[in-house]
């Protein structure tokens, strides 16, 4: 695929995710104006928050292609990196302020909901969400995008949210008891901080690996298994040996250097390109964006 079809193809699925988004804000919205669901409340902030960083990615996605340059060597990738720790980090300050939001209804005495209309909607509402996580997950297959990955994460949060809320909401319908009639004002507020607490580590593990991006911090072990056995086995057939791989992941891109070195006083040049070609194809059928260099080390 060419740069500027994954251009177009990536702000495609962001403004799918985007209109999808748009869509449950009203909806949601609407409906926890009506019901005075803090849970609902909590779903339509979250995708307000959701929709202003869908915004700046499309925004940004044209930069995250420009090469790099002297000036920048690792290109415009790091702007991606920044991108995920602020969506991790700002989605993580809202799933903290609605919980704090909902102890505090709930130590004024809850609310008393019609729980099942709301369940109906919130099944109506997860339907919705894992449709459209199928097919975002499906068109970012031959992608990889990390931008739409994080929409894809955030999509998921919703479907497990709507249907667990939905699931949450009919209980007061089939429990007739009087444990039930006492707890009914506060099960809003509850399942409201349950599903924040299922979903906080989510944003967490965003924000952290936006980080780790930042600070040049190499790759999680698997992927750096994979390159190096990858580029050892290569390595191999040209009777040259890996002494160091160094992996640093900037967003989407994966910048790989690796040593060798040789028994023989003279290493052809063409040789070299050409393992590095092969290296650069292998790594690449399972992580797109990536370069990769050879280096021979000197022995002093």
């Amino acid at each position: 695929m060419s740069e500027q079809s994954r251009i177009k193809e990536e702000k495609r699925l962001l403004n799918i995710s985007m209109a999808g988004v748009v869509f449950f804000i009203v909806a949601e919205g609407l409906m926890a104006l009506v019901t005075s669901s803090q849970s609902i409340l909590m779903d339509a902030v979250y995708g307000a928050a959701d929709l202003l960083m869908i915004i700046i990615a499309i925004k940004i996605i044209p930069i995250l292609y420009k090469p790099a340059t002297e000036k920048n060597p690792f290109g415009f990738s790091q702007m991606e990196s920044i991108f995920i720790t602020i969506k991790g980090s700002m989605l993580t300050a809202v799933t903290v302020g609605l919980v704090m939001n909902n102890i505090q209804i709930m130590l004024k005495g809850g609310n008393h909901l019609a729980y099942t209309n709301i369940a109906v909607f919130e099944l109506i509402v997860g339907v919705i969400c894992c449709g459209l996580l199928v097919l975002l997950t499906k068109l970012n297959k031959n992608l990889e995008s990390s931008l739409v990955k994080a929409e894809i994460d955030a999509w998921t949060i919703d479907c497990i949210a709507s249907i667990g809320l939905a699931v949450a909401f009919i209980l007061p319908a089939l429990i007739h008891t009087d444990w039930m009639a006492a707890f009914s004002p506060y099960l809003d507020q509850v399942v409201a901080i349950i599903l924040s607490a299922f979903i906080l580590p989510m944003p967490i593990k965003t924000a952290v690996s936006g980080l780790r991006d930042l600070f040049l911090i190499a790759p999680d072990e698997e992927t750096v298994d994979f390159i190096k056995e990858t580029g050892q086995n290569i390595l191999n057939e040209y009777h040259l040996e890996q002494t160091v791989c160094d992996i640093i992941k900037t967003g989407r891109k994966i910048w790989v250097s690796i040593y060798f070195k040789s028994t023989n006083d003279m290493v052809s040049i063409a040789m070299i390109k050409e393992a590095r070609a092969k290296m650069e194809k292998e790594i690449m059928k399972e992580y797109p964006d990536l370069y990769v260099e050879l280096i021979p080390e000197f022995e002093f």
